[in-house]
C-alpha cells in the first residue's frame, strides 16, 4: 500500500490502543455504555480512526440507536477501508439486519487483510451453513480445523459439513482422524465423546454399508451412553441385513421398553415376516395384546389390516373396553379407520347393539340390560354417557348431524355439566353450518370450566369462524397478559400463536377488511421467517455441545419450514388477496358499491360508511401488535401499488412445490395479462 493510501488515523498510541481494546471487551461483555465512554475518549484525540468510529457504530446499534450507528460504521469503513476490524463491523451489522449475502461479502473483504483470523473465519462459516452454502461452509472449516486440530467442535463440525453434501466417506475419515490423534482417553461420562462415536455410526450406516455400521456399533455400545438410541440402530440394522431371527429379539427388548411405540411393533413384523401374512400378523398381536395388558398399540394395529368378521370381533374387544372403562378419546383413535366404509359401518353396528344393552340405564345410577339380565359392570350410567357421546361423534363424522346432534343432546341430558360433550355439539353446529350457534355453544362448554385453556382457544376459533372478532379477542385475552399493546392480540403475537393470527386473518378477510387482513398474513410470514432465523443460534451451539445427529435432523426440519402447512395456508390467503386487490383495486370497490345510486343517496351512503369505518377502526387500533405499530390498520397494505411483487413475497418460499404451481401460474398470468384487458376487468 502507497502511503497516500494509508489513513491518517490508522495507528492509536499506546494509550489510546489499550483503551481500544477495552472498548472491544466491554462490547463482548455487553457493557455498552461503558465501551461508549471509553470509545468517545480515543475519538476526542483521534476523530477520525476507522475502528473506533466503527466499533462505536456498532455498539449504538444495540442502545437503539441503530441509523445513526450504521451511519458511523460505514463512515469508520470509508476512513479505513483495508482494516480487517472495519469490515467484521459491518458485517456484524449486517448479520443482525438478516441481511447475510452482505454480511458474508464483508466478512470476505476482512480475510484479505487478515486471512488467518479464527473469529471471522468462524463468523464466516455459521452463515455460510446459514444461507447453505455448503461447499463454502466445508472450505471455511478446513481453515478453522487447519488452524485449531486440538478443538474437538472443529472436527465435529467439519464433518457435519461432508454429511450434509452426504459425502459420508469423507466424513467419517475426518471423524477417524480426530480419534486416531486423540491423546488422552475419553472420561466414562462424556457425553459428547459419545455423541461422536453415535455420530460416526450414523454417517458408516448413512453411507449403505449396514454390516460395518453394526460392527461399529458393537465396539462402542459399552462406551455410548445413549442405550436406547444403541438398541435402536442394533435392531434396524439387524433387520436391514436379514438376521430376522436375532433383529426380532432386538424389537421385543425395545417393545419391552416402551409398549406404546408403534415403530417398534411395525419393526417386530418385518423381522418376523408376518406383514403380509393376516393370520400369523393376528396370531401375533394376540400374543402381544396378551403379554402387554396395557399397550394400546397392541390393540390398535390389528383393526388396520383385518376385515369382515375378524374386524368385527376385534373391534367389538377393542371399543368396549373403552366404552366400559368411560376413556373420552375413544373416537379420536378410531378415526384413522373412517377412510374403511365397511370398517365405518361394522363400528357403527357394534356401538348401536352395544347401546342397546344399556338402555335401561337411569341417570341416577340404577341400571338394568334390555333383556332384564342382571347390572354388569358394563351396564353403568357412565358407560351410557360414553356410548352416546361416541355415536354423536361418529355420526357427525359421516355427515350425519342431525342424527349425531340426537346423541349429544342425550349426552348432555345425561350429564350436564361435561365440557366434551357441548364441545362435540358446537362441531356438530358447525359442520351443519350455524357457525353462530357453534361459536355460543363452544363458549358454553368454556364457561364450565374457566380454568381449561385448550376450550378457550376453541371458543376463540369459533368466535373467529363466526366473524364475531370482538368476542374472540375478549375471549382469548382471558389467559394472556394484556399489559402491552394490543392486549390479548399482541400477546398472542408475540407468543407467535400461528393458528390465531391465521384464523383471524381469515375473518378479516372474509368481513372485506382487506388491510387488517394482511397485516395478519404478513405475521404469520414474519413468525415463520423468525423460525428460519432461529436456528443461527444452534450452528455453534451444535457443534460445541457435540449433538451432530439432533442438529442434522433440525437442518432437515429447517428445509423444509415453509412447505408446512402452517405456512402454506396463509401464503395462500395472502396470496388471493393481493390477486383480489390486482383485479379490482379499492377504488373500484368502493365505486361498485355506489354505483346505481343518485347523488342524495351516495352522499348518505358515503357518510354511513365512513361513519362505520371510523367505529370499526377505533375498535381495530386498540389491537396494534406494538406501541410503535404505526400502520395498525394495514392501510399501507392495502393501498399498495404493486400487489402482484408482494404477492410473489409470500410464492417465493414455496415456488419449488408442485403443489403450488397454480398459485405462481395466477400470478405470472396478471403480470402478462394486455393492460386494456386489466382496464376492462377494474371498470
Amino acid at each position: 500500500m502507497s502511503a497516500r493510501q494509508v489513513p491518517k488515523q490508522r495507528y492509536l498510541a499506546p494509550k489510546e490502543a489499550a483503551s481500544f481494546r477495552q472498548v472491544l471487551k466491554l462490547y463482548e461483555t455487553h457493557q455498552y455504555k461503558k465501551a461508549l465512554k471509553v470509545a468517545d475518549t480515543i475519538l476526542k484525540k483521534y476523530p477520525e480512526h476507522g475502528e473506533t468510529l466503527a466499533m462505536k457504530g456498532l455498539i449504538m446499534t444495540f442502545t437503539d440507536q441503530r441509523a445513526e450507528g450504521h451511519e458511523l460504521i460505514k463512515l469508520g469503513l470509508r476512513n479505513d477501508i483495508s482494516s480487517f476490524i472495519c469490515w467484521h463491523v459491518y458485517g456484524l451489522f449486517n448479520r443482525t439486519e438478516k441481511n447475510y449475502e452482505e454480511a458474508a461479502k464483508c466478512y470476505q473483504h476482512a480475510l484479505k487483510y487478515d486471512p488467518e483470523n479464527g473469529n471471522i473465519l468462524r463468523d464466516l462459516a455459521l452463515l455460510q451453513v446459514q444461507m447453505r452454502n455448503l461447499d463454502g461452509f466445508i472450505s471455511s472449516r478446513k481453515q478453522i480445523l487447519s488452524q485449531r486440530p486440538e478443538i474437538r467442535q472443529n472436527w465435529t463440525a467439519l464433518a457435519i459439513g461432508y454429511a450434509l453434501v452426504k459425502d459420508y466417506a469423507l466424513a467419517e475419515s475426518i471423524l477417524q482422524k480426530y480419534e486416531d490423534a486423540m491423546i488422552e482417553a475419553a472420561k466414562p461420562d462424556d457425553i459428547e465423546h459419545s455423541e461422536l462415536l453415535l455420530f460416526k455410526n450414523w454417517i458408516i450406516h448413512q453411507s449403505g454399508d449396514v454390516k460395518r455400521a453394526l460392527e461399529d456399533l458393537e465396539k462402542i455400545a459399552d462406551v455410548v451412553l445413549d442405550k436406547l438410541c444403541v438398541l435402536e440402530y442394533r435392531a434396524l440394522y439387524l433387520l436391514e441385513l436379514g438376521r430376522s431371527e436375532e433383529a426380532a429379539r432386538a424389537y421385543r427388548k425395545l417393545i419391552n421398553r416402551n409398549p406404546d411405540c408403534k415403530a417398534y411393533f411395525e419393526g417386530l413384523e418385518k423381522a418376523l415376516k408376518v406383514t403380509d401374512d393376516v393370520p400369523k400378523r393376528k396370531a401375533l398381536y394376540a400374543a402381544l395384546a396378551k403379554q402387554y395388558k396395557r399397550s394400546n398399540v397392541a390393540k390398535w394395529n390389528p383393526l388396520v389390516f383385518l376385515t369382515g368378521q375378524e374386524f368385527k370381533e376385534a373391534v367389538s374387544e377393542y371399543l368396549s373396553g373403552f366404552l366400559a372403562r368411560g376413556v373420552p378419546s375413544a373416537f379420536v383413535n378410531l378415526k384413522p379407520l373412517y377412510t374403511d366404509d365397511s370398517k365405518v359401518q361394522a363400528i357403527e353396528e357394534f356401538a348401536l347393539k352395544y347401546l342397546s344393552t344399556l338402555t335401561g340405564v337411569a341417570s341416577n345410577g340404577s341400571s338394568s340390560t334390555s333383556n332384564g339380565a342382571k347390572d354388569t359392570a358394563e351396564a353403568t350410567p357412565t358407560t351410557y354417557l360414553w356410548t352416546v357421546f361416541y355415536l354423536a361423534q361418529h355420526y357427525s363424522k359421516i355427515g350425519k348431524q342431525d342424527v349425531a346432534m340426537e346423541y349429544v343432546e342425550k349426552a348432555i341430558a345425561h350429564t350436564p355439566t361435561l365440557v366434551e360433550a357441548y364441545m362435540v355439539k358446537a362441531k356438530i353446529l358447525k359442520r351443519s353450518g350455524d357457525l353462530q350457534a357453534a361459536a355460543d355453544t363452544m363458549n358454553q362448554a368454556r364457561e364450565i370450566d374457566l380454568q381449561d385453556r385448550f376450550v378457550n382457544s376453541k371458543a376463540g376459533k369459533y368466535y373467529m369462524r363466526a366473524n364475531k372478532n370482538d368476542e374472540a379477542v375478549s375471549t382469548i385475552s382471558l389467559f394472556t397478559k394484556n399489559d402491552g399493546a394490543g392486549k390479548g392480540v399482541g400477546d398472542l403475537h408475540e407468543m407467535q400463536c400461528i393458528w390465531f393470527v391465521t384464523e383471524q386473518g381469515e375473518m378479516f378477510a372474509r368481513q372485506d377488511k382487506i388491510g387488517m387482513a394482511l397485516k395478519r398474513f404478513h405475521s404469520v410470514k414474519k413468525i415463520v421467517d423468525d423460525w428460519w432465523t432461529d436456528q443461527f443460534d444452534f450452528h455453534q451451539y451444535a457443534t460445541r455441545q457435540g449433538t451432530a445427529r439432533t442438529y442434522i435432523d433440525l437442518i432437515r426440519w429447517e428445509d423444509s419450514l415453509y412447505s408446512q402447512p402452517f405456512y402454506t395456508r396463509a401464503a395462500e390467503d395472502a396470496i388471493k388477496t393481493y390477486l383480489s386487490l390486482h383485479d379490482t383495486p379499492k377504488s373500484a370497490r368502493v365505486a361498485a358499491e355506489l354505483a346505481g345510486l343518485s347523488e342524495e343517496e351516495r352522499k348518505r351512503v358515503m357518510k354511513k360508511l365512513k361513519r362505520d369505518r371510523a367505529k370499526e377502526n377505533k375498535k381495530l387500533e386498540a389491537e396494534k401488535l406494538s406501541e410503535k405499530d404505526d400502520d395498525p390498520l394495514g392501510k399501507n397494505l392495502e393501498n399498495t401499488t404493486k400487489p402482484l411483487e408482494d404477492a410473489m413475497v409470500f410464492y417465493k418460499p414455496i415456488k419449488d412445490l408442485e403443489a403450488w404451481k397454480w398459485l405462481g401460474e395466477e400470478i405470472e398470468k396478471r403480470k402478462n395479462a394486455p393492460v386494456e384487458a386489466k382496464t376492462e376487468a377494474t371498470a
